[in-house]
């Protein structure tokens, strides 16, 4: 027997994650182990200056090589997992793309955010988001406002918006459906969280028509499709998949917390409703279904980090014992800077003296930076205290010096998911019906010597943060 037909007689669910760098196929076990995992290059992104567009037919392209081995006769479950931000306008007739993809990384609506800001109250208590010109709502009214055609045709009727979620459900049914996850929606900017629907309010300001806009279902209440011979079991959010595969059963204990490691570090802390808000932080839904209701986390982002810390070359970065570059600082938001600031205009930032170090160097100090950016938000989130259980997942999360380092700055023991996939993980058990009590195995790395000089060197941090967000005003 060979190890992939192993495999596939072992295989109880799939999961494909279509992640900002990898496209990553993922097959578990009845246990809800991942025992395969395949990926592909992401389509690569273009555009200048604020722009960061992909091509369709590639992302389709890229989708039709990972599930190429997958046997028509397998007939399993999967689960799609997309980035949240991400999304195109496509012909309802024909089915062909009228705009490139949109990466959740453009930043196309920054003028359009600026002469909209009075309706950040509105957004806020609408949707739990921020106006942010990350988000498809405003991206898409900015598009609008340069391209008459595109709005007329959206007008009509003609044209459907989508999520990539939602476009790949509508070309694998064949049109016969348009529809998107909750935790998809909720991330457009336009989907009101307490009302459970899209906002006509918030659609009337972008000028979008809630006739192209998909029905909204629950994470596994989506369309029957079929995709090389497996069925699409359900939908869910790249962050919201993390969690579930991390937290506990009912997904609503405040005392823990996810800190998810990948293209961004997003820190998750479940909420009690939908009605809890946080300044500089944003609310949304992390599953829906029937056997767990609706569950809501707060949430605070780091936008970019993961390239940030690869462009100073491989690990892994071990922790000093002492601190030989303590005016050496970074923000190491290479997308804009995140919660609880939300400065677009703020990228990727380095001190003088870390100007001047090499590169080795300068990828610990970025990790340092990724570290107090994950204390501040545990900071904002909790009024100063931190949550009884931390737990930390992703690739970065096995970086000896993200981990340990974490550790020592909070003085308090993290739990490390032992897989670092967690995305695909939560996605796969979803979709096979495994419940999210099994425990996918953490290790716990407790405070040790090195990296202790993070807790007086985050204050000093703190006040170059703020003098760079001043002269940057």
């Amino acid at each position: 027997m060979t190890s992939q037909t192993a495999i596939a007689n072992r295989a109880h669910a799939l999961a494909l994650d279509l992640g900002s760098t990898r496209f990553k196929l993922g097959t578990i076990d009845a246990a809800g182990h991942l025992i395969e995992v395949r990926d592909v290059p992401a389509p690569v992104l273009s555009g200048d200056g604020p722009l960061r567009e992909g091509q369709p037919e590639e992302y389709l392209r890229a989708i039709e090589t990972l599930l190429a081995p997958v046997s028509e006769n397998d007939s399993l479950p999967f689960g799609l997992v997309c980035q949240r931000s991400t999304f195109l306008v496509w012909d309802r007739h024909t089915g062909s793309p009228l705009t490139p993809v949109v990466s959740w990384q453009d930043r196309r609506a920054g003028d359009w955010c600026a002469k909209h800001a009075d309706i950040e109250s509105v957004l806020i208590r609408r949707t739990g988001l921020l106006l942010s010109p990350h988000y498809a709502g405003p991206k898409l009214a900015a598009m609008l406002a340069s391209d008459l055609q595109l709005a007329d045709r959206l007008q009509s009727g003609d044209a459907l918006f989508g999520n990539l979620d939602a476009w790949l459900t509508w070309h694998w049914s064949g049109g016969a459906y348009h529809q998107s996850d909750v935790t998809m929606a909720a991330r457009t900017a336009m989907y009101d969280i307490d009302a459970g629907d899209w906002s006509d309010e918030l659609l009337a300001i972008y000028g979008i028509p809630r006739t192209a806009l998909p029905e909204v279902t629950g994470s596994l209440q989506g369309a029957p499709v079929q995709v090389a011979g497996l069925e699409l079991r359900g939908s869910i959010a790249d962050q919201s998949a993390g969690v579930v595969a991390v937290t506990s059963a009912d997904l609503s204990s405040v005392a823990e917390c996810l800190i998810n490691f990948g293209t961004g570090a997003f820190v998750m802390q479940p909420a009690a409703d939908s009605s809890v808000r946080r300044p500089g932080y944003l609310t949304g839904p992390v599953l829906v279904s029937s056997e767990y209701g609706t569950r809501f986390a707060l949430e605070g982002t780091i936008n970019g980090v993961g390239p940030a810390i690869d462009q100073f070359g491989p690990g892994p970065t071990s922790l000093p014992t002492v601190d030989s570059f303590p005016n050496a600082f970074v923000i190491p938001d290479q997308s804009g800077v995140g919660a609880p600031h939300w400065r677009a205009d703020i990228g990727l930032t380095l001190s003088s003296q870390a100007n001047k170090m090499t590169r080795s160097e300068q990828r610990l100090i970025c990790i340092e930076g990724l570290l107090f950016r994950v204390y501040e938000i545990l900071l904002g989130l909790n009024d100063a205290e931190i949550p009884d259980r931390l737990l930390v997942s992703g690739g970065l999360a096995h970086e000896p010096a993200v981990v340990g380092g974490l550790a020592a700055l909070l003085n308090r023991p993290v739990r490390c998911l032992d897989e670092p996939e967690a995305t695909l993980l939560g996605a796969a058990r979803l979709a096979g019906g495994l419940s999210p009590v099994a425990d996918p195995g953490f290790e716990t790395v407790a405070p040790d010597v090195p990296g202790r000089y993070l807790v007086e060197k985050f204050e000093r941090w703190r006040v170059w943060c703020a003098e760079v967000y001043r002269l940057r005003s």
